[in-house]
Order: structure tokens, then sequence, then C-alpha cells
């Protein structure tokens, strides 16, 4: 083990998030909703890949392509 191997700091870990139906944390988060909220940022919901199926997950007629 070298001095820098033991000094520099852990790589920053990859986006995760939390799946809205089986609450498990997923490397790999699948956009399948947003919440407009009146005063603050949108909170978007992310499901894992085996459940975003459940949610339709893909562009629909009324999505915006942004």
């Amino acid at each position: 083990m070298t001095r820098e191997g033991l000094l520099t700091s852990a790589p920053e870990p990859p986006f995760t998030a939390w799946c809205v139906h089986c609450g498990r944390r997923t490397a790999a988060p699948v956009e399948v909703g947003v919440m407009e909220r009146g005063s603050s940022a949108p909170l978007i919901q992310y499901a894992c890949p085996e459940d975003a199926v459940r949610y339709g997950a893909g562009p629909s007629p009324a999505d915006v392509i942004r």
C-alpha cells in the first residue's frame, strides 16, 4: 500500500435512489413519476429496473420532451 493510497479519499459513489415500490436502494434508478409541489422543486420518484414496468416507465403522449 502506498502513502497516496492511504491518504486519498474514496471515489464518489454512483447516483443511487430508493425504489418507490420495494424500498430497496438501486444504482440503476428509473424515473417513474414527478410530484409537482407548490413552492419548492418537484419531487422525482424512482424505481428499480425490476419494478419500473409496474409504473409504465417510458415515454407517454403526455410527457414533455426535455
